[in-house]
């Protein structure tokens, strides 16, 4: 499970643009290393941030 710190300013007015941000802890995997029975291991990355 992934870990999120997201930080926001503590005021903001409609319309106006915001700075945020954030540092995912997440253990990726990019597809390229091989395994222990020497396959693939499946590439395991974050897609979406909502």
């Amino acid at each position: 499970m992934a870990r999120a710190l997201v930080n926001v300013p503590k005021t903001a007015r409609q319309g106006e643009v915001v700075e945020i941000k954030a540092m995912i802890a997440y253990p990726m995997e990019t597809g390229y290393r091989i395994g222990p029975n020497g396959s693939n291991i499946p590439r395991d990355i974050i897609r979406r941030f909502a």
